[in-house]
């Protein structure tokens, strides 16, 4: 299934009358890889943003909607335990267990926690 990162990428490369051999090779990856980001078969690489911005020299409306169209695209979040403490990993996957039964009030008081500026820093 195309997602709305692969349709941008399909349409920023047509726009500029690049192939999809060229456009892979100036992301470094083979053009198979990039026409599975394009077709939604493959995970966007992290550091793909900001590295198509500065080659295709982006505008700022162009950049708006390319990180729309990724954060479109990606609703997967992958979160690896290993490296994390055993309560950071307990709460990583009571998380992701209960969040669809966690009540909207909770919600808000939980993102206000995780989003709270540090104080006098």
């Amino acid at each position: 299934m195309v997602t709305s990162f692969g349709k941008f990428l399909r349409n920023l490369r047509m726009d500029v009358g690049e192939l999809l051999l060229n456009m892979a090779d100036n992301l470094g990856v083979s053009p198979a890889f990039l026409s599975g980001v394009e077709n939604g078969k493959r995970k966007i690489p992290e550091g793909w943003l900001a590295k198509i911005a500065s080659l295709y020299k982006l505008s700022d409306e162009q950049s708006a909607k390319m990180k729309d169209a990724y954060f479109d695209s990606n609703n997967e979040v992958e979160i690896r335990l290993t490296h994390l403490q055993d309560n950071q990993r307990n709460l990583a996957i009571a998380f992701a267990r209960k969040l669809d039964t966690i009540p909207e009030s909770d919600i808000d008081r939980i993102l206000k926690i995780l989003y709270k500026e540090k104080k006098g820093g």
